[in-house]
Parts: C-alpha cells; structure tokens; sequence
C-alpha cells in the first residue's frame, strides 16, 4: 500500500473506500423522498376519511362525473346516458357489439 491511495481514517485504499459525503448526500435525498411520499400518504388518508364507503355509488356521467342513480338523463348536465348504437345506413337500433347491421346487413 502506498500513502497516495490508502485512507487512513477507513482503513481502505481511496478506490474501495466509499465516498462518505456522496453517500450522505443520497441518504439525505432518500429522507427527503421518503418524507415528501409519507405526507401524499397521510393528506390521502385525511381525505379519505371524508368519503363513505358504505354508500352505494350510481351510475356517473362521462361528461360532467355527477352522480346519475340509473336515470336516462344527467341530472347535472343532461346527457343522454342510454344512447342506443344505430346503423349509420338504415338508422336502426343495433344490438351490443356487433358488427353488422342485423337489419341492412351494413358493417358497423
């Protein structure tokens, strides 16, 4: 061993030794992230204690996310929520899911 690379203070060559101050300043960062999740976590818990999770939930509206307890309409923005496909060449009310007009025989 020769005194250029040998850290007297660990006990190791300046190659094996690890940085101290690198990884303090890892181990600092590790604190800040772990610290800054553990806060998200507990304002979700808040929050969440305003929620009931024993009441039933409806049916949502994708335009304006009210509540529509199963009705055709919103109640919030009107939309029509039971809006049946219709075949674009005869104007007839198409099944679920298929791919050709039963009536016409036009592909959807």
């Amino acid at each position: 061993m020769c005194g250029r690379c040998w850290h007297q203070e660990q006990g190791l060559c300046f190659t094996c030794a690890p940085d101290t101050a690198g990884e303090m300043m890892a181990a600092r960062q590790r604190g800040v992230n772990d610290m800054v999740t553990q806060q998200a976590y507990d304002e979700g818990q808040r929050q969440g204690k305003a929620e009931d999770g024993r009441t039933a939930r409806q049916l949502v509206c994708p335009r304006c996310r009210a509540e529509c307890h199963g009705g055709r309409f919103c109640p919030g923005c009107g939309y029509e929520l039971a809006q049946q496909a219709s075949c674009p060449g005869c104007r007839a009310t198409l099944p679920d899911g298929v791919a050709f007009c039963p009536t016409c025989g036009q592909r959807q």
